[in-house]
């Protein structure tokens, strides 16, 4: 999704009225990189303030983001690349059965 004001409200749950605090914390000075926290660390506060989009639309389009993502987690919860998605090469492999079966 473009990085846009639109982008951004379609993808931060604090725009559905629920923030989240906690998700990275700083190293050890003088390191200056952020440390992602485990999940269970993480606070989220419901219903805090209005939101701006409906919670329903905001799950529907983090469902239509997965849907077209590329990238997805292994058994150990690393992220990998789904293998030739949106590939050039499997479309090429397509057309060329196409035409040998004309």
């Amino acid at each position: 999704m473009l990085n846009s004001t639109i982008g951004d409200i379609l993808s931060n749950e604090k725009y559905a009225g629920d923030p989240v605090y906690g998700r990275t914390t700083g190293a050890e000075y003088p390191a200056m990189e952020r440390i992602r926290n485990n999940l269970d660390e993480v606070q989220r506060s419901e219903n805090h303030h209005p939101p701006l989009i409906e919670k329903a639309t905001f799950d529907l389009v983090q469902e239509m983001k997965k849907m077209r993502s590329n990238i997805e987690l292994d058994e150990h919860g690393n992220r990998v690349r789904k293998s030739t998605h949106y590939s050039m090469k499997r479309s090429r492999h397509k057309a060329i059965e196409q035409t040998k079966e004309r």
